[in-house]
C-alpha cells in the first residue's frame, strides 16, 4: 500500500512538472505570452514645413521685392508614448504631435507593431504610419533605452507601467 501511494505521489509530481515545463518554450518565454506595458519619455523629432513671406533685395531692380517660400525643417520637442505587448502582438500609441497629417488607419491612436521580436535583452519591431513612414523601434530591456528611427525620431527611456496610479 505504501509503495502504491509513493508511486502515485511520484506520478502526480512528474505530471505537474511536465505541465509546468509545457508552459515554457525553448527560448525561456512563457507560452501564455509576455505581457508588458511601457511608458516611454524622451525627445522627439519630426519633419516640418514652414511658409515664409517677406521682402528680399533684388539687385537687378534695385529695390525690395516680395518673396514667398516653403522651407523644410525639423521640429524637436519632448514627448511621451505608450507601448503594450501581449504575447506575440504589440501596439504603440504616439502623441498627436508625432502623427503625420496623412496617416494610415489606427485604432484609437494605437498602431500595431509589425515584425515584433521580444528577446531576452531587446524588443524590436516596426510600425506603419503611412506608405512612406514606417519607423523601426528598438528597446533595450536592460536599461530601458528606446530608439525610434524613421521620418519621425524618438530617443528616451521606458518604465514599466504597473497600472497603478502615482497619486
Amino acid at each position: 500500500m505504501k509503495v502504491c501511494r509513493m508511486l502515485l505521489t511520484l506520478a502526480l509530481l512528474a505530471s505537474g512538472a511536465a505541465h509546468a515545463q509545457d508552459r515554457y518554450r525553448d527560448d525561456g518565454r512563457d507560452e501564455r505570452g509576455t505581457d508588458i506595458q511601457l511608458i516611454c519619455y524622451g525627445g522627439a523629432e519630426k519633419p516640418t514645413t514652414e511658409y515664409r513671406s517677406g521682402y528680399e533685395w533684388d539687385a537687378q531692380q534695385h529695390k525690395y521685392v516680395p518673396k514667398q517660400s516653403m522651407e523644410l525643417g525639423k521640429s524637436d520637442f519632448q514627448a511621451t508614448l505608450t507601448i503594450s505587448i501581449h504575447g506575440d502582438r504589440g501596439d504603440i500609441q504616439l502623441p498627436k504631435r508625432l502623427i503625420p497629417p496623412l496617416h494610415g488607419s489606427n485604432q484609437d491612436g494605437w498602431w500595431p507593431i509589425d515584425e515584433l521580436i521580444v528577446g531576452h535583452n531587446e524588443i524590436r519591431g516596426k510600425f506603419r504610419l503611412n506608405g512612406m513612414n514606417q519607423p523601426r523601434l528598438s528597446i533595450n530591456r536592460m536599461n530601458g533605452a528606446i530608439t525610434i528611427d524613421g521620418l519621425i525620431k524618438f530617443n528616451g527611456r521606458c518604465d514599466a507601467d504597473e497600472g497603478h496610479r502615482r497619486f
